[in-house]
């Protein structure tokens, strides 16, 4: 399976722009707008801020669509030294376990010089939910080392971050 996720508001695999239109897109800045609107009305002295370097955006669509983050183009723009990982959902534990339409990937974007993840990318059963895993990974910098020492549930589709970060070595 090959797709190409274009980044920023409302990303879809890219030639999927008509159904897109048609599909609940999710961002996380609609509620932070929602919340700073409310403090606001509220007299809230420090109204709520995200940071947006680490803005999940997930296309329920069948299979799933999400990401976080750069993608590997916009990092090696940036000047990046880029390393990156790439683990076949179908081939995991819990993707035998599905069966049929467990195809899917993840794609996971790391600043090598830093250790960290910069972005990252899932299509699959369930990819809006492990994109959980990898948004708080950029967010907080959260060292790669430390991703690797987790112990993960199994069988989840989520556990198959291992392998993607395997890879990235």
């Amino acid at each position: 399976m090959e797709v190409i996720l274009e980044n920023g508001p409302g990303a879809v695999p890219r030639g999927a722009r008509g159904l897109a239109a048609q599909l609940p897109i999710t961002d996380g800045r609609t509620t932070t707008v929602s919340n700073n609107a409310v403090d606001d009305i509220l007299g809230v002295a420090h109204p709520r801020s995200a940071q947006t370097h680490a803005v999940s955006r997930v296309t329920f669509t069948d299979p799933e669509v999400g990401s976080v983050g750069l993608t590997e183009a916009q990092a090696r723009a940036a000047g990046l030294n880029v390393r990156v990982g790439v683990a076949d959902s179908s081939t995991s534990s819990r993707g035998w376990l599905h069966g049929a339409g467990n195809e899917g990937l993840m794609k996971l974007v790391e600043d090598a010089d830093r250790g960290v993840l910069v972005g990252a990318s899932s299509v699959g059963p369930r990819g809006g939910d492990v994109l959980g895993l990898f948004n708080l990974a950029v967010h907080a910098s959260v060292p790669v080392a430390e991703l690797r020492s987790m112990i993960y549930a199994y069988p989840t589709f989520y556990r198959g971050a291992l392998d993607a970060l395997a890879a990235l070595a």
